[in-house]
């Protein structure tokens, strides 16, 4: 059996389905991509054992057949050729691509070993732009833990309901909001999802996706592909109760001139333990920070009204935070040494986005 493809093509679906390859694994099939020849239509598959992806290319082709290929060696050849067509060729559980007098052979492993992508009834779906995911997914994942005990705290919360998009990350010492009209539907959407699921959006080239879930699984799709990921067990913890409803002592500062002096300042704590020492009164604001390698002061210029305040913060969370805030100045929200600050920006944009942080002792 053999047939042509157009490179580029099957080089953007490889690139897209690959995402699903891991790492490591113990399994050899999973370092493969399964590839499907069924009328005239090629379908490419990749698997964790977590999420599965299907791409889609026309091909001409008069035979159905399945085969194997090892999938990131295939993306990287295919990412330095210039030609404008490839032809595979596959016979003998040997796949064989080729162009002009180039060719490279690749033993095939049994396609029934590949795990099946699982499927389920997706009619309650809803549509939404791929940018605006993209967009909530950055702003909020910095926040999701790494390898907490409790499932939920690694992944993102993704809600869909009166006509909002919501995202939500935590970790229990940071939390993340972002919040985006769009138009209203009659489904909803209440999904925790792995941080990896989202590399796949990125390689997407069509301007909008498809999203349903059903009993523990979750699908996005587009026209040519799809990606199939459980869900992280829940519920998410109730994250509306912990967002402060007063507004407390505010500071107002330049992002610019906040970015700049915690920059700076890690320059010393870095090397210790991230604490820095901040003071804000309305006679003026200044950041403390001291380790083995040295002692750093910043004195900042914004507009401070509330009481006074001594309070302690990790700087490595708290500039990880600043840094996402897309806006020329920043708002700082206090409610004392013990309680959460909360983060804004200063100017509106066509989305919301807030944070919380958690201080630490100065003790």
């Amino acid at each position: 059996m053999e047939f042509t493809v157009d490179k580029e093509r099957f080089r953007r679906s490889i690139q897209q389905v690959s995402t699903a390859i891991p790492t490591r694994s113990t399994l050899p099939i999973l370092n493969n991509i399964l590839i499907e020849v069924k009328d005239s239509k090629m379908f490419l598959y990749a698997s964790n054992m977590d999420f599965s992806i299907r791409g889609l290319v026309d091909v001409e082709s008069v035979e159905n057949v399945a085969f194997t290929v090892p999938g990131r060696s295939v993306l990287r050849i295919l990412s330095t050729l210039e030609v404008p067509v490839i032809k595979i060729v596959y016979a003998d559980r040997v796949t064989t691509v080729k162009w002009d007098k180039s060719e490279y052979t690749f033993p095939s492993l049994d396609p029934l070993e590949f795990p099946k992508m699982k499927e389920f009834h997706e009619e309650k779906s809803v549509t939404v732009d791929t940018s605006a995911l993209l967009t909530g997914y950055d702003l909020v994942s910095f926040c999701a833990a790494k390898d907490d005990p409790r499932p939920f705290l690694n992944g993102v919360l993704l809600e869909i309901d009166d006509g909002e998009l919501r995202f939500v990350a935590s970790d229990a010492h940071k939390l993340a909001l972002f919040v985006k009209k769009i138009e209203p539907a009659d489904t909803k959407i209440e999904a925790i999802l792995s941080t990896e699921v989202f590399d796949f959006l990125r390689n997407a080239e069509e301007p909008q996706v498809s999203l349903a879930q059903d009993k523990g699984i979750f699908s996005f799709s587009f026209t040519t592909s799809k990606l199939v990921t459980r869900l992280i067990e829940g519920p998410y913890a109730p994250y509306k109760e912990v967002i402060p409803k007063e507004e407390g002592s505010c500071f107002r500062i330049s992002l610019r001139d906040i970015d700049g002096a915690l920059r700076r300042i890690q320059e010393v704590v870095s090397q210790n333990n991230f604490v820095i020492e901040w003071t804000l009164s309305e006679g003026g604001s200044m950041i403390n920070g001291i380790s083995e390698s040295g002692k750093a002061t910043e004195y900042l210029t914004g507009e401070y009204k509330g009481d006074d305040l001594r309070i302690g913060f990790n700087v490595k969370f708290l500039h990880e935070i600043v840094r996402r805030i897309k806006s020329e100045e920043v708002l700082f929200y206090f409610y004392g040494p013990k309680l959460a600050c909360m983060i804004k920006p200063a100017q509106e944009t066509d989305y919301e986005t807030l944070y919380l942080l958690m201080p630490v002792s100065l003790e």
